[in-house]
């Protein structure tokens, strides 16, 4: 199977071609362009370079959230795109669970968080890969509280992962961050996720059934929301 691969729902913008779970081509930006500039370009080229053209691609796996509120919107309307015009089925993948996948094989707990401003993350744990919460938006510090029961390795991951260690290291002697290089997801990632979903027996959808996922209203409709109940900013 053939999957396409698409993330712009954090700092970062990443695209893939996986077969098999082996990576035929990836691209990745980090670089503080704009997800509406970067995201299809390196979806042509990860296609160009695997030496195959979109309509050989069987699956096209998004990340649909938590994230980014414009990065999210980027990467779903980029995909509907390309589900629409090749006809190809897609599936949505937890953002967070992207995120934390480099450390599926660790004997660790692996905390993937995302900086959610306003002393907030988006987070969510993982043990060897199984998921041991949902996906949350909270409080760094509730965060802390949480995991100071913990007794295993924790290794946190993702764009809040050094906010968040400068903030809990004093107190939990048991926490790191992870390396660099697998910090931000990377979409061969988000391939993997993919195809363990579809061998476990979850359907492909249409592209006009996928949606996002948000943890929190964007700041917009907060601020309106307020403004209606009379509450100051």
């Amino acid at each position: 199977m053939k999957i396409l691969s698409i993330d712009s729902s954090s700092v970062s913008a990443s695209a893939s071609v996986t077969e098999n779970g082996a990576t035929l081509a990836e691209a990745f930006m980090n670089n503080g362009f704009t997800h509406s500039e970067t995201l299809m370009p390196m979806v042509k080229k990860v296609v160009s370079s695997s030496k195959i053209s979109v309509s050989d691609i069987d699956l096209l796996a998004i990340t649909n959230g938590p994230g980014s509120f414009t990065g999210v919107r980027i990467g779903i309307a980029s995909a509907k795109g390309i589900c629409d015009a090749a006809n190809i089925p897609c599936i949505a993948v937890s953002t967070l669970e992207a995120i934390a996948k480099p450390l599926c094989e660790s004997d660790v707990l692996a905390v993937a968080v995302m900086d959610a401003r306003c002393n907030q993350v988006y987070t969510a744990s993982f043990y060897k890969g199984e998921r041991k919460t949902a996906d949350r938006a909270i409080l760094v510090s509730d965060l802390l509280s949480e995991l100071k029961a913990e007794k295993k390795p924790i290794v946190l991951i993702g764009d809040g992962a050094d906010m968040c260690f400068e903030k809990m290291k004093d107190e939990l002697s048991n926490l790191s961050v992870a390396e660099d290089e697998v910090k931000l997801i990377h979409a061969s990632y988000i391939g993997k996720i993919a195809e363990e979903k579809i061998q476990k027996g979850e359907e492909a959808i249409k592209s006009e059934n996928l949606l996002p996922f948000y943890l929190r209203l964007p700041q917009a409709e907060r601020e309106l929301n307020n403004k209606n109940k009379g509450v100051k900013q």
